[in-house]
């Protein structure tokens, strides 16, 4: 089975970056999150309802090709996302939703590694680690790139805040 990559699934593996668990492909969160991945993996990967499994808080199914497949992807990302097109932002979207945050008009990443500080730096967003978190330097260019991909409504709200485009930038 080969499986072509695209905007919709992209954003399903960075959801599933940030929050993985170990047992098939599965998040573990809140409810809204367990929602949006439930949600997506129905949609895009056209998983029946009857094959997620749910824990205490936690949704996940069993899929062997799949699980390669997000797992190769997160291994490769900085030569798969490096570009500035509607799948890096998709990823990073992911990403953003399921471990990212909006601190003092600056977003961050909770759980990022090198790599994805590689994959930010490529595509332009200045970024450095504080107190374990993935500070990005640049908050307005980053919010105005995977803004079209958000889902999750916290993070929505929080980034539609940072600036509307009517003050002046005080930095």
């Amino acid at each position: 089975m080969k499986i072509r990559n695209t905007p919709q699934l992209a954003y399903l593996t960075g959801l599933w970056k940030g929050r993985r668990i170990s047992k098939g492909i599965g998040i573990r969160g809140s409810g809204e999150i367990r929602e949006i991945f439930l949600k997506e993996c129905m949609e895009t990967l056209k998983i029946p309802p009857e094959k997620m499994q749910f824990g205490e808080d936690e949704v996940f199914f069993y899929h062997s090709v799949y699980r390669k497949y997000f797992e190769e992807t997160c291994k490769e990302q900085v030569d798969l996302f490096r570009k500035r097109n509607d799948y890096s932002a998709s990823y990073l979207a992911g990403m953003f939703d399921s471990c990212g945050g909006i601190e003092k008009d600056t977003p961050y990443l909770a759980h990022a590694s090198y790599q994805d500080q590689m994959l930010l730096e490529l595509l332009g967003f200045q970024t450095r680690f504080k107190k374990g978190k993935l500070v990005i330097l640049t908050p307005r260019k980053f919010i105005v790139f995977v803004k079209d991909f958000l889902k999750h409504s916290d993070i929505k709200k929080k980034s539609a805040l940072i600036w509307s485009g009517n003050e002046r930038d005080p930095r």
